[in-house]
C-alpha cells in the first residue's frame, strides 16, 4: 500500500464523517444540543478545570432562538422565511402554485 492510498484510506471517510455530522447537526438541532450537554456533563460540568473547563463552556448548550432551534410549537411562525407574503394573511401563508410539465 502506497502513501497515497493510505492518506486517501483516512481522509475519504473522514471527510464522509464530517459531512454527516454537518448534516445530523443542521436538522436535528435538539439532539445535536442534547449531545453537547451530555458531552460537557461527562467533561465535568460547572466543576472543571482547565482546558476541560474552556471546553465544557464551548460545549454548553445555547439558548434557542429562530426557526434552527428545532421547536415544535407556533414559536418558530416568526422566521422571514415562513412568514406570508403580502398576498397572505399573518396566521396563513399565500398558497404556491406549482406545475409540472413533461419535456418533450
Amino acid at each position: 500500500m502506497s502513501l497515497y492510498h493510505a492518506v486517501e484510506s483516512l481522509l475519504v471517510p473522514s471527510i464522509v464523517l464530517a459531512c454527516a455530522v454537518s448534516v445530523a447537526a443542521r436538522y436535528a438541532p435538539r439532539t445535536r444540543e442534547r449531545f453537547k450537554a451530555g458531552l460537557a456533563a461527562r467533561l465535568g460540568g460547572p466543576s472543571a478545570t482547565g482546558w476541560r473547563a474552556r471546553l465544557v463552556r464551548w460545549l454548553a448548550p445555547q439558548a434557542a432562538a429562530g426557526c434552527a432551534s428545532g421547536c415544535d410549537d407556533g414559536g418558530c411562525n416568526t422566521c422571514a422565511s415562513n412568514s406570508a407574503s403580502p398576498q397572505g394573511t399573518p396566521d396563513k401563508p399565500a398558497e404556491q402554485v406549482i406545475r409540472l410539465v413533461r419535456k418533450r
